[in-house]
């Protein structure tokens, strides 16, 4: 009797602490986990060239707030929706115009990932890594003062196409409270586009454009 006592309280127990590290589990299916941070895109840029042989341009870093959702499929596999306040970058040339500002841009980067979060012990670091679709929206595009001048004309526009690209992303949220948790990210995103610079109505000369950036996010995360 004595003995399956014993048993009993070792099952018990092991029960118990096989439930413990079942609740160890930072996310579980069907939380949803709110992100939000300030975002840095670093654009890791190349392009044809502009107007000779020797010229191109190259896209200015910036910095805004980012922001995502996560819908726990699993306790291991998340879908996110990554988005952001509009990034404003200034673009300039390079080569034979290096030096010369050639205007700016907006974006908005909606990109949607399957997250997978791997099986780590305890509950305190919990890393993930994401792959997914990106489509960036370029808009409120702005020729400057200066490539008018250059190019004789009052009457220049830039137009970017949209972009639609792979992202791949790594992450990690550190847990401070039961629901509140330190979150850093970093993204690679394609994004590629064909820029038209428009003197007088017609296209005087379309770049192609790879942008191609690294996004970096460090905040916080809310786990509902």
């Amino acid at each position: 009797m004595i003995q399956w006592s014993k048993k009993f309280t070792v099952l018990a127990v092991g029960s118990v602490l096989s439930l413990g590290a079942m609740e160890a589990i930072a996310h579980k299916e069907g939380d949803f986990i709110l992100r939000v941070g300030a975002a840095h895109v670093s654009p890791n840029d190349n392009s044809s060239n502009v107007l000779g042989t020797d010229d191109g341009v190259t896209v200015d870093s910036a910095t805004g707030l980012g922001f995502s959702g996560t819908w726990m499929l699993s306790d291991r596999w998340g879908l996110e929706v990554l988005a952001a306040l509009p990034f404003e970058h200034d673009i300039k040339g390079t080569g034979s115009l290096s030096g010369l500002p050639i205007g700016s841009t907006k974006h908005l980067p909606p990109t949607v990932s399957f997250q997978y979060y791997p099986e780590i012990e305890g509950d305190v670091f919990n890393p993930y890594f994401g792959l997914g679709v990106n489509y960036t929206l370029f808009m409120d595009e702005t020729a400057s003062p200066e490539l008018k001048t250059a190019l004789g004309s009052s009457d220049v526009k830039l137009s970017l196409d949209n972009s639609v690209g792979l992202a791949g992303q790594i992450g990690a949220d550190w847990k401070v409270g039961d629901d509140w948790f330190i979150n850093a990210g970093l993204w690679y995103v394609d994004i590629d586009t064909e820029a038209d610079v428009i003197v007088d109505g017609a296209t005087a000369t379309t770049v192609n454009v790879d942008i191609d950036p690294w996004v970096a996010m460090l905040g916080f995360a809310w786990r509902f």
